[in-house]
């Protein structure tokens, strides 16, 4: 198996770089985004149609309270403490993100069942995606995963993420639990009203709106967190991946293309400074209006689609970094990690 130390020599060393390069790029990709969301943003209607509002506003992740703890958030945090306790025998692929990418995926066996039918080795799957994370969650993670697994680390990007605000989350573990307690993944189907697509047009404007002027104003602070996150699994010897999440393209056409381009430009900086994975698979898995709930979250028929992709990119990865045989079994928890500043 191949050493993990040079992977965390080369994060470190180009750590310095990295960040240089993406803070002076930062400036110039705020000024093509807004120049590329005016020319998108020209053709939007005016007022939605009635009822929309109430449509848009109905769906579940949004009507929760943001600051109550959803299954989602409690799954996460039990699979981290069971990982601390016993690390798993086989390779380990774990998926971080928001809800976005708790819908991406069918379910944990059913992706692990796409790598092996892939071509890949036997793999331990946790989808860890969960509504309202951010990537400053995301680092508090990292830092709590035990060190030197055989692990691929998918980082969940979008739009949404970027325009977060600034957080200093305080993870708290559970003690072990083995086997986990049963978690049902999804909170979107076609069972439960899919948004039309007139709703979606809305949920657009609303984003250009409220959301275009919060990603401009945050992009640069999430970046920077993002970059540290890679360094966090670069330290702790796990095989970071900066994995690109659906959207519906049908409907949003080319009038984010400004902020598409610039969250991009900016993954494809931190992927070059510190020799990582881009993963881009949403146009190539062919995703269509009808395997949306809205503009981010996927129902059944996508989520087949999108995780076919994205198994295919796991298994080269997984013999790229020779990562395709079962890991040595590890005794004992690992102490907790000192969140550093």
């Amino acid at each position: 198996m191949t050493s993990r130390t040079p992977a965390r020599r080369r994060g470190r060393e180009r750590a310095s770089a990295g960040v240089a390069v993406l803070l002076a790029l930062t400036g110039a990709l705020l000024l093509l985004a807004a120049a590329l969301a005016g020319t998108a943003s020209a053709g939007t209607t005016g007022a939605p149609p009635a009822g929309l509002r109430r449509a848009f506003l109905e769906s579940d992740d949004i009507a929760r309270r943001s600051d109550t703890p959803g299954k989602d958030a409690l799954h996460r945090l039990q699979i981290v403490a069971n990982l601390r306790a016993e690390t798993p025998d086989s390779p380990l692929v774990l998926l971080l993100g928001g809800s976005a990418a708790r819908e991406s995926t069918v379910d944990d066996t059913a992706w692990a069942t796409d790598i092996e039918r892939a071509g890949g080795p036997p793999v331990t799957v946790y989808n860890l995606g969960c509504r309202h994370d951010t990537f400053a969650e995301d680092l508090e993670i990292a830092r709590l995963l035990p060190a030197d697994m055989p692990a691929l680390v998918f980082i969940g990007i979008n739009l949404g993420r970027f325009a977060n605000p600034r957080k200093s989350p305080v993870v708290v573990l559970p003690e072990p639990l083995l086997p986990p307690p049963g978690y049902t993944q999804h909170i979107y189907s076609v069972s439960k009203r899919v948004q039309p697509r007139a709703t979606k047009a809305y949920y657009l404007q609303y984003w250009l709106k409220a959301r275009r002027p919060q990603f401009q104003a945050r992009y640069g602070y999430n970046l920077t967190v993002l970059e540290r996150v890679v360094e966090a699994c670069l330290d702790r010897g796990l095989h970071p991946v900066l994995l690109d999440l659906p959207r519906d393209l049908d409907v949003i056409g080319h009038t984010l293309d400004g902020q598409v381009a610039q969250m991009k430009a900016g993954c494809a900086m931190i992927a070059r400074a510190y020799g990582i994975p881009w993963v881009t698979p949403v146009k190539g898995a062919n995703l269509v209006d009808a395997d949306f709930f809205d503009l981010w979250h996927l129902v059944e028929p996508g989520r087949v689609k999108y995780q076919a992709r994205v198994s295919a990119k796991t298994v080269e990865l997984l013999h790229r970094y020779e990562l395709d045989r079962p890991a040595e079994p590890v005794s004992g928890a690992t102490p907790l990690a000192t969140p550093t500043p």
